[in-house]
């Protein structure tokens, strides 16, 4: 999607190893390394999971050390496997996926040890990556924080320790709305809000359901947009989540011609959107208008020309999370502190965060 530079200048603001051992990427220091986990299914549960898990992946500067599935029980039924196998094949990285634990804890001190052996290896994962790493990981969760919050309670100063930044998207910054990812596991939003955590919260709503008042990342676009000027394994990738048939190969489905039908229909569709174009402030990029387009660049990739734009940050706020897993704000030295999303009001957030995700996705095609 374009931006006309006129009308927004005034509005301008300030190859990953497995190891045999452990299962894990090796490390490489030129990268940011990155614990990744996600509520991610095929077939979907929300096409969202799967325009974050390709916008990830875009970034060669992300060290995608493991991704965590989560929901365990319902992995076995609806696989996240398949589309991280897809973007491995993609991408050429070998980007290991664990199934998280199964159930909801039973309260916010809850290991999740008493859990079935199958559903232990997310949490193992987190912290034999944490264990291993050189230096501190960043930590993404979308979805439930069972299985961070079970490696908390296991690891607490290994956590505290080896996490550089906890961005976890969920929750509702403004009303008694219990949002989505909270209803998964109200023990581990409790857990992981309330602990002593780099947290970046990055609320899903504000304001109710479908509602964002300014303090939330959710966004709406059409699919058009997102998906203008892809390559075709790209496009397929998207394509193949809406199929609910599990007979077709997923990696050759990647390298079919599109089915132009199937293709309009996908384009006109409209997404709702969260986490996506968020992913490049944890890589470190800026945010910029370049030839009249929103882009996420890399700080060594700038050019002249480029103008920069602010589509959000990050505010510190005094809040506390109940049992019923709402939160609550205060100014108490014990009510902990975390950085809160907020929306830059001064710009056109959705389109910028449209555009972003667009850039994303056509610096993956360019990498194929």
């Amino acid at each position: 999607m374009k931006f006309l530079v006129s009308t927004l200048i005034y509005l301008l603001p300030a190859l990953l190893l497995i190891t045999p051992e452990t299962g894990v990427a090796e490390a490489d220091d030129t990268k940011i390394p990155v614990l990744y986990c996600t509520d991610l299914f095929h077939p979907h549960d929300d096409p969202d999971d799967h325009f974050d898990l390709a916008c990830l992946y875009a970034m060669p500067e992300v060290d995608i050390k493991a991704i965590i599935l989560d929901q365990g029980a319902k992995q076995q039924e609806k696989p996240g496997r398949i589309p991280v196998a897809q973007m491995n094949r993609l991408t050429g990285r070998e980007v290991p996926a664990a199934t998280g634990l199964a159930e909801p804890l039973k309260s916010p001190e809850d290991t999740g040890k008493q859990q079935p052996e199958p559903y232990q290896e997310g949490v193992e994962t987190i912290l034999s990556v944490l264990r291993k790493s050189s230096r501190p990981v960043t930590v993404v969760a979308v979805g439930s924080l069972r299985d961070i919050a079970a490696a908390y309670n296991r690891k607490p100063k290994l956590c505290q320790k080896k996490i550089a930044k906890l961005c976890i998207f969920i929750g509702e910054a403004g009303t008694d709305f219990r949002e989505y990812n909270v209803n998964l596991d109200v023990h581990a939003y409790r857990r992981v809000m309330n602990a002593p955590l780099p947290v970046y919260w990055v609320p899903c709503f504000d304001g109710g359901i479908w509602v964002n008042n300014g303090n939330a990342s959710f966004w709406q676009a059409k699919q058009e947009h997102l998906l203008a000027g892809t390559a075709n394994p790209v496009l397929n990738f998207f394509l193949y989540m809406f199929r609910h048939e599990g007979a077709e190969d997923p990696a050759a489905a990647l390298f079919e011609s599109p089915p132009q039908e199937e293709k309009e229909r996908v384009f006109a569709e409209t997404r709702n959107l969260w986490c996506c174009a968020v992913f490049p402030w944890l890589a470190g990029r800026t945010y910029h208008l370049r030839e009249g387009a929103c882009r996420a660049v890399p700080r060594e990739a700038l050019q002249p020309g480029d103008m920069l734009v602010e589509p959000f940050g990050f505010v510190t706020v005094a809040v506390q999370v109940d049992e019923n897993g709402r939160a609550s704000y205060g100014d108490a030295a014990s009510v902990r502190k975390v950085q809160r999303f907020q929306v830059n009001k001064e710009h056109p957030y959705a389109e910028c965060m449209t555009s972003v995700t667009n850039g994303l996705l056509r610096e993956l095609s360019r990498s194929i």
